[in-house]
């Protein structure tokens, strides 16, 4: 598969892109796990509130890495 120099830079800015949104989804296990086991209803419903928006937000990054990838990879190879 060659790439030209944009398709290159797409592809490592794709790859970013993942890498960021399983980076934002494991942090949110790590950073709700204290509130997620505190004795207080509140902090547990905040806790949950956070991990399951923390879950979308790197869930929806790590898709549109994924998404870029996989489009300039048949990019490339529709071309050559």
């Amino acid at each position: 598969m060659e790439l030209s120099p944009e398709e290159y830079g797409a592809y490592w800015r794709a790859s970013i892109r993942v890498a960021g949104g399983a980076l934002i989804l494991f942090l949110s296990v790590r950073l709700t796990a204290p509130l997620l086991s505190h004795p207080n209803p509140g902090a547990v419903g905040l806790g949950i509130f956070l991990l399951v928006a923390l879950f979308f937000a790197g869930s929806f990054a790590a898709m549109l890495g994924v998404a870029r990838v996989v489009r300039t990879a048949v990019d490339a190879e529709m071309r050559g």
